[in-house]
């Protein structure tokens, strides 16, 4: 049976390539040694570690009981007793750092005791240390898995992970950084990692955190402590989208503004109204003529007594006028005969004999659009047609 040594702390150190421990707080196990301080135990080291010769031959590596050899150093240090400058630890020949890898799994794979067991990180670490010396038929599916996930993850990611899962109070499955190890962007990869351990997000359900871990780490009060950078830039993208946001709104305003005066402007510079006009159509061309008409005339009937009242009334009128088309340029004659308000009774023709004008027209009035270059025939405020100005039709028989 192998016997145990009692190793002077100057000749032992962690081994190099397989200290794994993320998290070496000693403080408690400290203490529990200092209690079990007695004759059988000396050093008060209740379980042995293990260690294995330097390659030069001086001292030894320890890769089981790392947290015991800190724990020693510590009393050591804190006491000047030389009780604790002893290491009490099982020399092993074993030269094969997976076979050593894996011993270390099993040890601490449950904590009991003094042990604290390897969390996946610290596992992931374990594999990323000695992943160039282990054969890839050696590993059993997990182990693949968790090697796949540490060529992904240097060092430096894997300790800032560690520093996340510290802060959030939570600890990362394989599946969870399988899921991390996919973003290849690494803001993207800390804001979805941090989201996930400050919402404690089971795997399944990352998918989400990552699409809204923009909004979602805003509220984490220590992700600006972690990644102070990614914070600051998040920040002034926000302060940029906001000066954005504002400058776009300001713009807008201006140009809301600068149109209502513009528009303000064409109505009164650009609209030419005419009251009260009638729209003549010229019976060859079918063009429309617009014409106004000013005509008032009074019939007063005088009495015959000096002292007694007149009678005014007004007379009934046709008004023949010929009229040059604005389209064809021919002429043409109209007859015209105003009715009450805006009504007259309209006649058109060719000839220049007199007839009774039958068809009745209202009056209207005309505003001209000088951006657009035509008449517009108003009912009010509305716009109810346009006047042919142009264009050829069906000459009247």
């Amino acid at each position: 049976m192998a016997q145990v040594k009692q190793i002077p702390l100057s000749l032992v150190s962690p081994h190099p390539k397989l200290a794994t421990r993320l998290r070496l707080d000693v403080g408690s196990l400290a203490a529990l040694i200092r209690q079990s301080v007695g004759e059988d135990v000396p050093n008060g080291q209740l379980e042995p570690g293990r260690v294995v010769p330097r390659e030069n031959g001086e001292g030894y590596y320890v890769y089981i009981g790392v947290r015991r050899l800190y724990a020693l150093k510590s009393l050591c240090e804190e006491t000047g007793d030389e009780r604790f400058a002893v290491f009490n630890a099982y020399a092993d020949s074993e030269s094969s750092l997976l076979n050593l890898f894996l011993r270390v799994r099993s040890e601490n794979e449950q904590g009991k005791g003094e042990r604290v067991g390897l969390s996946v990180l610290e596992k992931i670490l374990g594999l990323y240390k000695i992943r160039g010396s282990i054969p890839p038929e050696k590993l059993d599916d997990e182990l693949r898995r968790e090697m796949a996930v540490a060529e992904k993850l240097d060092e430096k990611r894997i300790m800032k992970l560690f520093e996340v899962e510290t802060a959030a109070h939570f600890g990362y499955r394989l599946e969870h950084l399988e899921r991390l190890c996919q973003i290849a962007d690494l803001e993207e990869l800390y804001k979805s990692a941090a989201c996930t351990a400050g919402y404690a997000i089971p795997p399944e359900r990352m998918e989400k955190a990552v699409e809204g871990r923009e909004d979602a780490v805003r509220t984490l009060k220590w992700f600006g402590r972690l990644f102070p950078d990614y914070a600051t830039s998040a920040e002034n993208r926000r302060a940029e989208e906001r000066q954005t946001s504002v400058q776009l709104q300001l713009q807008a305003e201006q140009e809301s503004g600068a149109r209502e005066e513009s528009d303000a402007a064409n109505r009164v510079s650009l609209e030419v109204h005419k009251r009260d006009v009638i729209i003549v159509p010229c019976p060859r061309c079918g063009v429309e003529n617009m014409i106004e008409v000013r005509l008032k005339a009074e019939v007063t009937r005088l009495a015959t007594d000096p002292q007694g009242e007149s009678m005014t009334a007004v007379p009934d009128v046709v008004i023949g006028c010929s009229v040059e088309c604005s389209g064809c340029r021919s002429g043409f004659h109209a007859l015209i005969e105003p009715l009450e308000g805006r009504r007259y009774a309209l006649e058109t023709s060719l000839s220049p004999r007199f007839q009774e004008p039958k068809g009745v027209v209202e009056a209207v009035d005309l505003r001209f659009d000088f951006q657009k270059g035509y008449w517009q025939k108003l009912a009010g405020e509305t716009v109810i047609g346009l006047v042919r100005t142009s264009g050829r039709a069906t000459a009247r028989k």
